[in-house]
């Protein structure tokens, strides 16, 4: 864990709304190094306790299940209510950070209370009906909808890592962000399962155990995933106007070629 994130902490129970709070954590660890860890199959390739020393004392945001191979290292655990599991933290300084689904903040709120769960931080992103799938992030390459940590809206990514995992790392200040299992999805196990047909939903839904328990970071539609993937050249683009730098832990990553990979040692 960063040591500036006690202090951090902190400062967000101190401060008042939702919104407040989002903008006690402008510039927090400007200048740093933010680790942003995802729940790709490649995480696992690592091995656990190697990984865990290379970011001791690092700034480390961990989406949802990735926490659990981490644990030790963890500032920010991202979290969701629509896929929510129970964590037991090894540090109570870990801050929780919740995105809750614009039409039904409260009731997933009062969802949150009732599993005991803290809440230290609490985001609504708008999906459907207000965004449908040609307006999300992803489709449109509008990476300022990031802006929602600066006062604007987010919207659906989709995942995670394009609704808050990049948008709070440039907030928090990171002059520099490593991605580890960001593999964002394999578009031909799509075209290696017999029969597929693109746009087919049907189809998905009754082969979505074949295409998607072995592969984490794709979701159940094959347009989603191929917008995503194309839509890392306009965020090479995006990162490079702000001065940022890109590198990613992945052996599967499709992205943008731009983008640098590396490998456990190089971390």
């Amino acid at each position: 864990m960063n040591s500036a994130t006690p202090s951090v902490l902190a400062k967000i129970h101190t401060s008042g709304d939702s919104f407040e709070r989002i903008q006690a954590l402008k510039d927090a660890y400007k200048g740093e190094t933010a680790y942003l860890v995802t729940c790709g199959p490649s995480l696992l390739s690592h091995d656990r306790d190697a990984l865990i020393e290379k970011l001791e004392g690092k700034l480390v945001i961990a989406c949802k299940q990735s926490y659990e191979y981490i644990k030790e290292v963890v500032d920010f655990h991202l979290l969701s209510v629509y896929n929510y599991q129970p964590y037991e933290y090894f540090s109570e300084n870990t801050i929780r950070h919740w995105q809750l689904t614009a039409m039904n903040i409260e009731g997933e709120l009062e969802r949150i209370k009732q599993w005991g769960q803290r809440i230290d931080l609490a985001i609504p992103v708008y999906s459907t009906p207000w965004v449908t799938k040609d307006q999300t992030t992803a489709y449109t390459r509008n990476f300022n909808n990031w802006k929602l940590y600066s006062g604007g809206k987010i919207v659906w990514g989709p995942g995670i890592m394009y609704e808050s995992g990049f948008g709070l790392a440039v907030h928090l200040g990171a002059k520099e962000i490593v991605t580890i299992g960001w593999d964002i999805g394999d578009l031909s196990k799509f075209e290696k399962v017999k029969g597929y047909k693109l746009g087919d939903d049907d189809w998905v839904k009754e082969h979505a155990d074949s295409l998607y328990k072995t592969h984490a970071g794709a979701g159940p539609d094959y347009e989603e995933l191929k917008e995503t993937i194309d839509s890392t050249s306009e965020m090479y683009d995006y990162f490079l106007d702000k001065g940022i730098k890109i590198r990613i832990l992945s052996n599967s990553n499709p992205g943008d070629n731009r983008f640098e990979r590396i490998t456990l040692d190089e971390l």
